[in-house]
């Protein structure tokens, strides 16, 4: 197949959400599918193009500027998309679409995330499918909860519901959406054109490397300059490790992630907190730590920390939050805890009880590799690219001239 696939960043290096799933696709697809790859592109380095082009018989980048999105921004009283949406447009995107469709023939559009959206508009001739990943409305609502300036939280909520108006818009118009997990669906509108494709984890990289752990090591994983990863590593750090440290005071916290804003940075000055930065080795710290822990306050989707810290043996902690949807159970893949003293006693209980740390790693190990490797994942996905390219063609059939997306 001639798969034309739209990101919505260069997805390399695989180091936020969107790139990490786009990489892993475009990985895997190429094994069967011809793919151009239309990417925005901003100052990417010779590597990171290098380590794309295997999986691509054309690249086309589309140069960012800053100064022109910002302006974007300027028209939001004027539009209904979300700020996201409307900063990230670039029509650039649209008429690159629209030259490699006309210079060969394409089969299918894979478009990533609502920003890129609008650029398959007008296209009806060729069947598209938009992944979405997770609900942006559903993360927007709560992050409006969890700012601390009161005229952020109002901006973050007005954006929650013309965010949620576009995914429901999306949803309506379109016969194929992707969300990574059953709640993000209901968060959206649990309409028929919206398929759950899970994310996913490389159980080759996410692995125990060692049998030898360090003690009353806890790690926290993720990019820091993420309004939830951030809260969640604050919240840690200035409410539950206090806790922790009354029962274990040598207790180590490791935030392992760049993007660190000030205030988290600050927080590094904090007795047994290891601010690790960016690291391209986060397997490392995983299978060496004894304890991880996801305190999510707000965000949505699947959490890939979670996911690696289950593949790399590592017993974790999270918030109800932090599931986004994993089919787990409490007590036998991990622990789930929500208040901030049930939090520092789950992760107490695991530090100090290592049969149970080892229940758990096990448990979650075997999960992750019957239900949440990459492969899997991309086999639902090609499911979904056959339904499409056969509801488009069943369409065109009985209705020359009225065609599907």
């Amino acid at each position: 197949m001639n798969l034309l696939f739209v990101a919505s960043r260069f997805p390399y290096p695989p180091s936020q959400g969107d790139r990490v799933r786009a990489y892993h696709q475009l990985k895997l697809l190429s094994k069967y599918h011809s793919i151009t790859l239309i990417t925005p592109v901003t100052h990417e380095a010779n590597e990171s193009i290098a380590a794309i082009r295997p999986f691509c018989k054309r690249i086309v980048g589309i140069p960012m500027q800053r100064h022109r999105q910002a302006l974007n921004l300027l028209k939001a009283p004027f539009e209904h998309w979300p700020l996201q949406t409307l900063y990230f447009y670039n029509p650039q995107i649209a008429r690159a679409i629209d030259e490699i469709c006309s210079q060969e023939k394409i089969d299918l559009i894979h478009v990533q995330m609502i920003r890129m959206a609008p650029s398959v508009a007008h296209i009806h001739h060729i069947p598209v499918v938009i992944d979405l990943i997770d609900s942006l409305a559903l993360n927007m609502r709560r992050r409006a909860q969890r700012e601390r300036w009161w005229l952020v939280a109002q901006i973050v909520e007005q954006e929650a519901i013309r965010t949620q108006r576009y995914e429901r818009e999306l949803a309506n118009r379109f016969n194929h959406l992707l969300i990574c997990s059953a709640l993000d669906k209901t968060a959206i509108g649990n309409q028929d054109s919206i398929h759950i494709v899970r994310q996913g984890v490389d159980t080759t990289f996410f692995r125990s490397l060692s049998a030898q752990r360090a003690s009353n090591t806890i790690v926290f994983s993720g990019n820091m300059g993420y309004f939830p990863n951030a809260d969640a590593a604050e919240y840690f750090i200035t409410t539950i490790l206090p806790i922790i440290r009354q029962h274990i005071p040598e207790v180590r916290f490791q935030v392992v992630g760049g993007g660190a804003s000030k205030r988290l940075l600050a927080l590094s000055n904090e007795p047994g907190v290891e601010l690790v930065g960016y690291t391209t080795e986060i397997n490392k710290y995983l299978s060496a730590a004894t304890v991880a822990v996801a305190p999510m306050r707000s965000g949505s989707g699947m959490q890939f920390k979670v996911l690696e810290a289950m593949a790399c043996g590592v017993p974790i902690v999270v918030t109800s939050f932090a599931l986004g949807g994993i089919e787990v159970n409490h007590g036998e893949h991990l622990l789930v805890a929500d208040q901030p003293q049930a939090v520092a006693d789950s992760v107490v209980r695991l530090l100090k009880d290592a049969t149970l740390r080892h229940t758990l790693a096990t448990n979650s190990r075997r999960l992750v590799e019957e239900k949440y490797s990459w492969e899997q994942s991309v086999s639902t996905l090609e499911q979904i690219y056959d339904l499409a390219l056969q509801m488009h063609y069943q369409q065109t059939a009985s209705s020359p001239g009225t065609q599907v997306t």
